[in-house]
Order: C-alpha cells, then structure tokens, then sequence
C-alpha cells in the first residue's frame, strides 16, 4: 500500500471541540481565550457539520486588518457585540473544507494544496463531523511509518 492511499480515518483525531450554532460569541471567544485553543468545529443538532470557526475568523470579526474571509469587519469586540453579529454561526465560515471518512491521504493532501488550507473536517455519510485532519498529523504519520 502506497503511503498516500492511507484512509484519513488512520491518521485523523477525533473532533473534541464542537459547539451548536447558536453558541453566544461571548463563550466562542471564552474557548478561544483558554490555552492551547483550537479551531471550533460548529454542529447542528443532528451533528452535522455546518462551519468551523478558527482564531483568525475571530480576529477577522473584530480587526480590520486581519482576514481576508471576513464578509463583515468591526473595529473593537464591543462593537461586533452590539451588532446583529452575537452568535457563533455569524462569523462562522461556512464553506470549509471536508472529505468524506472514505478519502484517502492522497485525496486529502490533494484538496489542502487546492484549497491552500492546512486544516481538514472529516465527515461521515450523514455529514457528521467525525475527525479532524492537520497537515502535520500527515507528515508525522508519513516520518513514523518511514516514508520521509
């Protein structure tokens, strides 16, 4: 087996940090504040996957420098709270990128270099958010199992 032909769901961590999107952004910046923070996978009801949020659609939200997929900038966080932005799925990007449990790493490097984004949702056929994928979980398992 090539070492590209790798089901993602081999190398991928499970999601641990998913909030509805209803979430006040109060506690979406509380969660970012924390150490170690990490990106935030938002899920409906049903745990399908809707969006992700990362510390840079935060700043993007109240900066008006940082962002380029900001669709609507604020210059202070007092500001975007008192506009029609108050909940998670406000500032949420919609259209991250997934691929399906089923992928392989190949399909999965493929789709982070035509995206130009580091960062992966795995989803299930219900489009459930099932894992996450980083590009440097890829190169460690690539160096442990001896093909760098």
């Amino acid at each position: 087996m090539q070492p590209t032909d790798i089901p993602v769901t081999a190398v991928m961590a499970e999601v641990v940090t998913t909030i509805g999107p209803d979430t006040p952004l109060p506690e979406v910046f509380e969660r970012f504040a924390a150490p170690g923070c990490t990106d935030l996978v938002v899920a409906g009801e049903d745990n399908r996957f809707l969006g992700f949020i990362t510390a840079l659609d935060l700043l993007a939200a109240v900066g008006p420098v940082v962002g380029v997929r900001s669709r609507k900038k604020t210059a202070c966080l007092e500001c975007l709270l008192r506009r029609d932005a108050t909940v998670a799925a406000d500032i949420m990007t919609r259209s991250h990128i997934t691929v399906p449990a089923a992928a392989t790493l190949r399909e999965a490097m493929e789709a982070m270099e035509r995206y130009r984004y580091p960062v992966l949702i795995v989803v299930d056929r219900d489009g459930v958010a099932v894992g996450r994928l980083e590009v440097c979980m890829i190169v460690a398992h690539l160096r442990v199992a001896g093909h760098l």
